[in-house]
Parts: C-alpha cells; structure tokens; sequence
C-alpha cells in the first residue's frame, strides 16, 4: 500500500506543478489579449466554444452519455469553474495586473478551500498547516502591495473568482465527480450556458485579428480548458482540495516572473521577500504536519525498543 501511495502523492504534484506554469501563463495571455482587440466576454466565448467543440467530437466518439452530465452537482461545479470563474477573473484582471492577479486568487485559494470544507463538514486543519497558510498570506500580501495595488473593484471581483474556484475544488471531491464526468462536462456545459448569452454582450470578435483569436482558442480552449483542468482535478483527487489549491500559490510567484520577462514588470525587493516566504509557507503546509507525524513516530519506536517490558 506504500508504493502506491507514495506514487498517487508525487503524480498529483506533478499535476498540480503543471498547473501552476499553465495558469501562470494563462494570466500573462488573458492579460495581452484584453489589452488588445477582444473583449473579457470575447476571450470567454473562445475559450469555451473551442474546448465544448473538441470534448463533443471526444464524447460523440467515445459514445459518451452526455444526458448524464445534466445533473445539479455537475452543473453547479461546471458553471463554477467555468463562465464564473472566468469572467469574474477576467473583469479583475483587466483593472488589475498579472502580478496581482496570481497574489489574490491563488494566493488566497487554500484559505478559501479551507473555510468551505469547515463549514461544508467541519474538517480542520492541522497547526503546521495554519502555520503555512498564515505565511502564504503574508507573502501575497507583499507581493500585491509591491507591485502598484487594485481598485478595490478589481479586489473584490478578484475574490469572487477565487471563491468559485474553491467552491469547485471542494465540492468535485465531496460530491465523488470523477475525473472523466468533469473534463467533459466543464467545456460542454458553459458553451451551452454561455455562447447564447456572449450574443448580447459587447464584443469586438469580428474585427479583431485571426492570430489573435487562434491564440486565445489554442490556449485558453485546449491548453487551459482541457490540459490544466485534468491535471487539476487529478491532483485534487490525489492531493485533496487544499493541498492541492495550497500548490497554486506557487502562480503568484511563477506570474510575476513571467510577467517581468513578457509584460516589462520590475521584480523589486519587496517581491523577492515575498518568494522566499511563500516557499517557507508551502513547505510549512505541506511538509512539516507529516514530518512532525515521522519524528514522533520514530521516536516511540525508539523508546519502545529503549525500554523493554520486564517479565
């Protein structure tokens, strides 16, 4: 049981590792995008017409029940990861910058996470792991107050996109959605929700350059909507939801990289301090609860064998 174990622990963060560069990336790509021709609901309707176009050629050939997808767990996950997250992401994102983007949403993901499997089923976390979380949010702190601050618009839609996804994080794993129901409902059900809304709102998609929307539709459609989504809810589900969202504070850091190299943003000192806490933070989270399990553990052993019983 060991083998295996340890295995399904390493595979999800690898997943959740691959995560973090694809939304790092995304960031810096939606973040081009809106500053071009398309509009927050343009890169919206790409994004979910392209994924729903390549998961129903998958389902239609996999002979896929989709009647099945239409249930209100899967619903409420799927718009929840999807057109709410997105657009409210997007609408912060465009009165923000990346940088602060990847601080608010990923950087406060495990503590929503957190306070939602609380109230959900009263489930606590252990000391080393507030101890974690409490230096996470110090470091994203620093590093939004670094780099130039947001509206307080921009704040709070920011804080709603994370609260959707927290919300998808955790109830994918109470309500036991597999992994395959998920990956196909995602696309599929926000293409039927949101392109007949993507109609009525402003758009500049039949003048805005092809380049522009094949890139939005490769990345955001297949990269983001289909690779970042499995890896995501495959490391949920060998992770758990706060574990898994507390690797996703790594993207604050991985954006605001990315963002220095492609969007001309300067990493100061401020932002450097906050890396070195956030990585004390994510080690604390992670690493330090079970290693404290190891060392009382091995250290009974040893007494136990130190001090034989007497016949």
């Amino acid at each position: 049981m060991y083998l295996p174990d340890k295995f399904n622990k390493i595979s999800g963060l690898f997943a959740g590792l691959a995560v973090v560069m694809i939304w790092s990336g995304w960031i810096i790509i939606s973040k081009w995008g809106l500053s071009r021709s398309l509009t927050v609901w343009d890169v919206t309707g790409v994004r979910f017409v392209t994924a729903g176009a390549v998961v129903l050629v998958y389902a239609l050939c996999a002979k896929y029940p989709l009647k099945s997808l239409f249930t209100l767990p899967i619903i409420c996950c799927s718009l929840a990861c999807g057109t709410l997250y997105v657009g409210a992401s997007l609408i912060g994102l465009l009165m923000s910058d990346a940088a602060n983007t990847g601080v608010i949403i990923n950087g406060t993901l495990p503590i929503m996470c957190a306070c939602i499997l609380y109230l959900w089923n009263r489930s606590r976390l252990s000391a080393p792991q507030y101890v974690g979380v409490a230096f996470i949010l110090i470091a994203n702190f620093l590093l939004f107050t670094s780099s130039g601050g947001a509206t307080l618009v921009a704040l709070l839609w920011l804080l709603l996109a994370t609260l959707f996804l927290a919300f998808y994080s955790v109830s994918m794993k109470m309500w036991s959605i597999n992994l395959k129901t998920i990956m196909i409902a995602v696309p599929l059900i926000n293409a039927l929700f949101f392109t007949p809304i993507w109609y009525f709102l402003p758009s500049n998609i039949s003048v805005a350059p092809i380049s522009e929307i094949a890139l939005q539709a490769f990345y955001q459609g297949v990269v983001v909507s289909i690779i970042a989504l499995f890896c995501m809810t495959y490391a949920i589900n060998k992770l758990g939801a706060v574990s898994a969202s507390t690797i996703m504070a790594l993207v604050p850091i991985v954006s605001a990289l990315l963002a220095m190299v492609f969007l001309a943003q300067q990493i100061t000192f401020q932002v450097g301090v906050s890396i070195i806490i956030c990585s004390l933070g994510i080690a604390c989270y992670s690493a330090l609860h079970p290693f404290l399990l190891w060392l009382r553990k091995n250290r009974g052993a040893k007494n136990k064998k130190g001090n034989p019983k007497v016949a």
